[in-house]
């Protein structure tokens, strides 16, 4: 890639539209560098930048690092489209609207409308090279983000680490399932590990509770999913993908207290042992025989030899 090319791309980008009319909002800038995050973790592996929830969750962790105000990643989603590097795929029949529209309200009408975002080839192209990558961050940080930078690289170091033990987890898929030899990646402090574990189970479940599967995702950062290990740790329980699942609040307290249960077919088995009231699709006895959502990829399904011991050991029977 030639030099004039990286140069032409560090102009426009020293160049972004920052709104400073209310105090700092570096909407653009903080979306950048969630994108490169993501593109440094595998996560983004080919030019189509789809609005999702990791991606919401990735724009928090940056925003609330350098500003109090609310974060709206619709903003600088559509915005930057005044830039020539960003362009925008429209969902089938909004091509006009997307023509039009002078601005975009709320995130559910940007993914409505837009199905996802692209970069120029050739900046993608750079943002795909480490080193490359690595001039395109500094330049955002040192340019927009100098004041909060030591935050920042710390959340980035913070960050590297977190999808290091994820991807660990993912890939441990090789050797197998072992509830008697606990599976930890590598030694990390415990908040690294919580995180670590629940990105790897948040990927393959995308924020979807695995029994009822509601998926609720806020933009200020929070889930209604959570990542539960099924053997859990205080019990040799380990960070092995399969000895997790996502499950909403409600069915986290339900699967922990062995009220529900998953059967050798991936069922849900209820307890006889619990009294019920309220309104009947909020009851747990309406699950029984329903099938639970597994994950795309075959190897990541929950290990059997897992739901046989929270059978055996927390299911109430």
């Amino acid at each position: 890639m030639e030099v004039n090319v990286l140069h032409k791309y560090l102009y426009e980008i020293r160049n972004l539209r920052i709104d400073r009319a209310h105090g700092n909002a570096p909407h653009q800038p903080v979306l950048l560098l969630s994108i490169i995050e993501m593109i440094e973790q595998g996560q983004i592996t080919e030019n189509k930048i789809i609005p999702f929830p990791g991606l919401v969750e990735i724009f928090i962790k940056y925003w609330t690092k350098v500003t109090n105000r609310k974060p709206k990643l619709e903003l600088p989603f559509f915005h930057m489209k005044s830039r020539s590097f960003w362009h925008h795929q429209p969902n089938s029949g909004y091509e006009t609207a997307l023509s039009v529209i002078p601005q975009i309200k709320s995130f559910t009408q940007l993914r409505k409308i837009i199905a996802y975002g692209y970069f120029d080839e050739a900046l993608y192209l750079l943002l795909t090279n480490a080193e490359t990558r690595n001039i395109i961050q500094q330049t955002i940080i040192e340019t927009y983000l100098s004041d909060f930078k030591e935050a920042i690289y710390s959340l980035i170091s913070e960050e590297k680490q977190i999808s290091e033990y994820s991807q660990k987890i993912l890939q441990h898929v090789d050797h197998d399932f072992s509830i008697d030899k606990p599976f930890v990646p590598f030694n990390a402090k415990k908040s690294t590990r919580t995180s670590g574990f629940r990105k790897a189970i948040m990927q393959v479940y995308t924020y979807t509770c695995v029994i009822c599967e509601i998926q609720i995702l806020t933009l200020d950062g929070a889930s209604l999913t959570e990542a539960a290990h099924i053997v859990p740790v205080e019990h040799l329980g380990n960070d092995d993908v399969r000895n997790g699942i996502s499950l909403c609040q409600q069915h986290h307290w339900g699967f922990d207290n062995g009220l529900l249960s998953v059967n050798e077919v991936y069922k849900v088995i209820v307890s006889d042992l619990m009294v019920e009231k309220g309104p009947l699709e909020w009851k747990f006895t309406t699950l029984t025989d329903k099938g639970i959502l597994l994950p795309e990829n075959r190897e990541h399904y929950p290990a059997p030899e897992a739901f046989a011991w929270h059978r055996e050991n927390v299911f109430r029977k």
